[in-house]
């Protein structure tokens, strides 16, 4: 029989602790239940304040702004023709130079002896020529008084002939007439090869008078080079030589551009060839450039023939013309004013995502659009804007001008 004793020590040990979860699983619920229930948070779309910039079709001259380096269609490597001493230098690397200036001297001592000595020549040939003209005046004269010789001897060899055929003379008289004869037929005959030899002899002198004038000119040539002046109105690039220097025919003394053929050279991107290429390949565009505050006209001359493998664009020549304070060499921005575009809108270029995305604003929410650049545009105000066109864009579009980080279609946002 289970005495009382036993049965609290049963319940203390076993029920007591199951009584006490019970009940604490019980408050816990309670009090979870009871507590007030906080008010659901309204979740709301947020709204971003935005610029915006209203859309107007025009037909506007586009203005495409390269860069471009300046170049010199027209430079001289002057060198010496001459072997010479150089005695004086009067330029120096970057001096402005005109037409006909000296800009180097050579020694011509050498030179002045070397054209006495072709004057002698060519007075020898000369006289040479002058002597053969008397010759053949005295040999026609001494022609006439041979041949008169030359009758008397046949005479005497004919009356020779009819004394020893009668043999009133001896056979001796006869061999002496006939040798008289054949002599004076031989001297004759040597006096009419001279005359008819004249001739030629005068051509051979002639030809000997022409290389002696070739010389002549060449050695007067060569003492005009012992000056060696500018061919043209320029700017000297290099002086190769110094006074003192022993120059031989070929060695370069000054090199120096035309001030007269300098010219831009930039590169056109193949996407404006086209605007560049609607009339007579782009001649007479009109480009601009600012150097030192000054503002210089250029007119595009050509287009290269030659498409660049490795930047995809053709090469354009702009004529800078007389601009002389400009050097060879300098890198310059390119403002080229295009022919007028029709239906294109100018836009800031914050309104610009990327290189071909903008967003209109219709109903407060954001439409991406696709656009092709045309070029850039100066307002009558002076802003800078950037023209744009659109198949999608209609005049009186609200057009974002803000740069948001998180601009998607059908962002909500307030124009401002």
């Amino acid at each position: 029989m289970i005495s009382k004793s036993s049965v609290f020590r049963f319940s203390t040990k076993f029920l007591l602790p199951i009584v006490i979860i019970v009940a604490a699983v019980f408050l816990f619920n309670y009090l979870k239940n009871s507590k007030p229930k906080a008010p659901a948070n309204l979740v709301t779309e947020q709204v971003w304040g935005v610029a915006s910039h209203l859309v107007e079709l025009q037909d506007i001259a586009p203005v495409v702004t390269l860069y471009g380096a300046v170049e010199a269609a027209e430079t001289a490597q002057l060198s010496s023709t001459v072997s010479a001493f150089v005695t004086q230098v009067d330029v120096s690397r970057g001096d402005s130079v005109t037409k006909g200036q000296k800009l180097v001297v050579l020694d011509d001592s050498e030179l002045r002896l070397t054209l006495a000595q072709r004057k002698a020549s060519l007075r020898d040939v000369e006289a040479r020529i002058n002597s053969e003209i008397n010759s053949n005046k005295t040999n026609k004269q001494a022609l006439v008084i041979e041949q008169q010789l030359q009758a008397i001897n046949q005479k005497n060899f004919e009356r020779q002939q009819q004394l020893v055929a009668q043999k009133v003379a001896p056979a001796s008289r006869l061999e002496d007439a006939t040798r008289a004869l054949q002599q004076q037929q031989l001297s004759l005959l040597n006096r009419k090869n001279t005359i008819a030899d004249h001739p030629n002899r005068i051509a051979q002198l002639q030809s000997q008078l022409t290389q002696s004038e070739i010389q002549l000119q060449f050695a007067e040539l060569d003492l005009q080079r012992a000056h060696i002046i500018a061919p043209f109105d320029g700017r000297v690039l290099s002086v190769d030589t110094a006074s003192g220097n022993h120059v031989r025919n070929g060695d370069k003394v000054v090199k120096l551009y035309n001030v007269q053929s300098l010219e831009v050279r930039s590169q056109i991107p193949t996407r404006y060839l086209p605007m560049m290429q609607t009339t007579d390949s782009g001649e007479g565009l009109k480009a601009s450039i600012i150097h030192r505050g000054q503002t210089h006209r250029l007119t595009l001359d050509r287009l290269s023939a030659q498409a660049s493998s490795s930047q995809g664009g053709i090469d354009a020549f702009f004529s800078l013309g007389g601009s002389k304070d400009i050097e060879v060499g300098r890198n310059l921005q390119v403002n080229v004013k295009l022919p007028i575009e029709p239906n294109v809108v100018a836009l800031p270029e914050l309104a610009i995502y990327g290189q071909n995305r903008i967003y209109r604003i219709i109903d407060q929410r954001l439409e991406a659009i696709s656009i092709s650049r045309i070029g850039d545009w100066t307002s009558p105000t002076g802003e800078r804007l950037t023209l744009v066109r659109s198949a999608e864009l209609r005049s009186g579009d609200s057009i974002l001008t803000t740069q948001l980080p998180n601009a998607v279609t059908g962002l909500l946002v307030e124009m401002r």
